[in-house]
C-alpha cells in the first residue's frame, strides 16, 4: 500500500478541526482502518489511520458544487520520538560528530554554538514549535 496513512491529529491539523469532528466524519468511510476496539459498557476507543487518498476527495465534496476543485493536501511534518536510553549521551556525541564531519567543520565555536541552541530549544520551546525557530548568527547582533 503506497497511500500515506494519517493519524486523526493530522487531519484535524489539516481541516482545523477537532480530534472528534475528525473521528465522526472519517469513522465510517470506506478506505478507513479503524484499529480501536470495543469495550463493554463504555464508549468505544478508537484508533484510525486515515488515507490521503481518503482526505483530499473528502474536502473536494465539501466545496460548493460549481466551483469544485481538486485538492492535494501536504503531510504536516511528524516530530521523531526517541525512546529514554541511558546512553543518550553517547549517541548524540555521535550524531553530532557525523554531521560536523559530513559539513567539513572543525571550528570548536560552532559545536559549542550548535550545543546552546539545542539547550535553548529543549527547556523553552515546545517540540512541535522547534522547526518554526529561525537562528541568526551572532556576527549580525
Amino acid at each position: 500500500m503506497s497511500d500515506t496513512l494519517l493519524t486523526v491529529q493530522d487531519v484535524a491539523h489539516v481541516l482545523q478541526c477537532s480530534e472528534n469532528s475528525v473521528i465522526r466524519r472519517f469513522a465510517k468511510l470506506d478506505g478507513v482502518i479503524d484499529m480501536g476496539r470495543a469495550t463493554l459498557g463504555v464508549r468505544r476507543y478508537r484508533v484510525l489511520r486515515i488515507p490521503k487518498s481518503v482526505v483530499e476527495p473528502y474536502l473536494v465534496s465539501q466545496q460548493p458544487k460549481g466551483n469544485r476543485r481538486t485538492v492535494e493536501i501536504e503531510v504536516p511534518p511528524r516530530a521523531d520520538h526517541r525512546r529514554k536510553s541511558p546512553n543518550w549521551e553517547a549517541k548524540a556525541i555521535l550524531n553530532l560528530a557525523k554531521a560536523g564531519l559530513q559539513n567539513g567543520c572543525a571550528n570548536k565555536a560552532i559545536y559549542q554554538r550548535i550545543a546552546n541552541h539545542a539547550r535553548v530549544l529543549a527547556q523553552y520551546v515546545p517540540e512541535n514549535r522547534w522547526r518554526e525557530i529561525v537562528w541568526y548568527d551572532e556576527e549580525f547582533e
